[in-house]
C-alpha cells in the first residue's frame, strides 16, 4: 500500500461523524506528522503506529472505531516493509 492511500484512509476516518473526538484528533495529528518530510520515513510510520495503538487500546473507544484503527495500523505496518 502507498502512503497516499493510507493518508486518504486516515483523513476519511478522521472526518467520520461516528468516530469519537479523541480518535479524530489523534488521526489528524498522525496524518499531519506523516506528511512532514523532515523526519526519516520509517520513524514517521513507527510514531504513527504507536500513536494510533495508544488510542485503539483505550477501553472507552467503541468497537467499530477500534476495528478501523487496527486496519489503519495494518496498512502502516505494510509500508514499513
Amino acid at each position: 500500500m502507498e502512503l497516499e492511500k493510507v493518508l486518504v484512509k486516515i483523513d476519511e476516518t478522521s472526518q467520520d461523524y461516528s468516530m469519537p473526538r479523541r480518535v479524530k484528533s489523534v488521526l489528524k495529528k498522525v496524518g499531519d506528522d506523516l506528511k512532514k518530510k523532515d523526519q526519516d520515513f520509517s520513524m514517521r510510520v513507527t510514531t504513527a503506529i504507536y500513536g494510533i495503538e495508544e488510542v485503539a487500546n483505550d477501553i472507552n473507544i467503541p468497537m467499530h472505531a477500534k476495528t478501523t484503527l487496527w486496519d489503519i495500523i495494518s496498512d502502516l505496518e505494510s509500508l514499513k516493509r
